[in-house]
């Protein structure tokens, strides 16, 4: 069924601020590049020429159980002491779901059907983290089994909450109270035509879940939403977007085809590109940019150095001014370049998809209104992020803690891993390595190279699906990562 097209509010309705957002917004560009490669598949989103997002998907190291995937499992064991309910959903390992008290965990019996979803992956030998609250989320709305309806907590505007409010109840209503309807962060200031429209879209996929849910017995997965390029296109959609280029024109058709049904007014406005150059990183400048993640010290603007140390526990950075020069003042000084370390250290953050506990040494400031200037500046910024970031403030030493949303393992914990021998710093992975060899090669087309003959094979399939018009023979005597022109 779907939501009637009438609408609550027109975009002339809104307010001539939000107007000017909207204009301000489309005045601007996004871009989006997607690198196929055979050994993996890497997005990244460039607005106005910074990089807001880099993507990448290993098919070696695919999970599983993928976050996002509901299932209709079977409860395999109820561990109270642990608030635990572990479930069989058919995989190799029984995914867990925390319970909020002991007492709540009568509440599930073993050999009891369950319908849940993945909320975390597997990490560290745990088994994926899963929640028997479902949702399916569109871009603009997202409906639950649970027949409540609400407005993302981020929206602040009053105006806007009762508008996204009204459009809420009346899509509930329309649907005769099946699922509960909350609006999402990216609502906000979205003409309800296209609020409607991916509601319509969502609702159809929710409705097939429930008649699996059903009708089919568990473990069964009742919806996937693993394709990475799709899910991308899904979340960054928006009158924004001006390109998309790609090395694939497979790749292309189905980005066209996503685009035209989440913003069809789009379609004949946004150019698609299509590079034969198979390492588009490298040639729109990405690569640097890339690597620069896996770095621990990094400098930005104004000569300040980031240094990130990535441990179990949690992560550690240190902001060092080393040349910055401020105001003559030397507690402004430290404040101008602590907000300059923060921006970016957000930034960094959510490209090195680092979660979970972080622990930021800023420079000392004495003054005690500065300090709070300080923390509502950064807790502004946090709230920006796109995953869950708590500021909690200053320690009694100064330092700065935070959290954030921890969904996997960091970019850094994903492409390298303990070095073997000293068991602290890091190394890279076999296919990082693999990557820098075959930019290497990439620089000598139609050569012949020679590769070690362990890499032999695997190097020689790759330069022939990539068509790179290069001869490659084993040499014994290389190194595994070495090569030879």
């Amino acid at each position: 069924m779907d939501a009637q097209n009438k609408n609550i509010t027109d975009e002339k309705d809104l307010p001539k601020e939000v107007q000017e957002d909207i204009k301000k917004d489309l005045s601007s560009g996004q871009e989006i590049y997607v690198e196929e490669l055979p050994y993996w598949t890497r997005i990244c989103v460039s607005e106005n020429r910074i990089v807001k997002d880099f993507i990448i998907e290993i098919p070696e190291l695919k999970q599983e159980v993928s976050v996002g995937n509901i299932y209709k499992g079977i409860i395999q064991d109820v561990i109270p002491s642990l608030q635990a309910v572990f479930i069989n959903v058919g995989a190799e390992r029984n995914v867990y779901m925390f319970v909020p008290s002991k007492e709540k965990t009568i509440e599930y019996k073993v050999g009891q059907e369950i319908v849940i979803q993945v909320k975390k992956e597997s990490i560290d030998g745990k088994g994926a983290k899963v929640t028997d609250n479902p949702t399916l989320p569109g871009k603009y709305i997202v409906l639950t089994f649970e027949k409540k309806n609400g407005v993302s907590k981020k929206i602040k505007s009053k105006y806007e909450r009762n508008r996204l409010k009204k459009i809420v109840q009346k899509l509930h209503e329309d649907i005769n109270g099946e699922f509960g309807v909350v609006a999402r962060t990216e609502a906000e200031n979205i003409p309800e035509e296209l609020i409607i429209e991916d509601f319509n879209r969502i609702y159809k996929s929710m409705k097939e879940i429930k008649q699996k849910i059903e009708t089919v017995p568990p473990p069964t997965l009742l919806w996937s939403d693993t394709d990475t390029i799709q899910k991308t296109v899904r979340e960054f959609a928006s009158s924004n977007i001006r390109k998309f280029i790609s090395n694939s024109k497979e790749t292309l058709n189905k980005i066209k085809e996503t685009v035209q049904e989440y913003i069809p007014k789009m379609v004949d406005k946004i150019e698609f590109v299509y590079e034969e150059e198979p390492f588009i990183f490298s040639k729109y400048k990405l690569e640097d940019e890339f690597f620069n993640l896996l770095k621990d010290e990094i400098e930005i603007e104004g000569g300040i150095r980031l240094i990130f140390n990535e441990t179990e526990a949690f992560t550690a950075i240190d902001v060092n001014t080393a040349s910055f020069t401020g105001a003559e003042n030397l507690d402004i000084t430290a404040y101008q370049a602590n907000l300059m370390a923060i921006r970016e250290t957000i930034r960094q953050i959510e490209l090195r998809r680092i979660g979970g506990i972080i622990i930021i040494d800023l420079i000392d400031i004495k003054s005690k209104q500065l300090k709070n200037k300080m923390i509502n500046e950064i807790k502004r910024l946090a709230e920006k992020s796109k995953d869950k970031t708590k500021v909690f403030g200053l320690t009694r030493l100064g330092l700065l803690e935070i959290s954030r949303k921890k969904s996997g393992y960091s970019l850094k914990k994903t492409l390298m891993s303990r070095c073997p021998t000293c068991n602290e710093g890091f190394v890279n992975s076999d296919i990082l390595n693999l990557h820098t060899t075959m930019l290497k090669i990439a620089k000598h087309k139609g050569k012949t190279i020679k590769v070690s003959p362990e890499n032999y094979k695997k190097i020689d399939d790759i330069v022939k699906k990539l068509k790179l018009n290069t001869v490659i023979q084993p040499k014994y005597g290389l190194g595994k990562w070495e090569i030879e022109i």
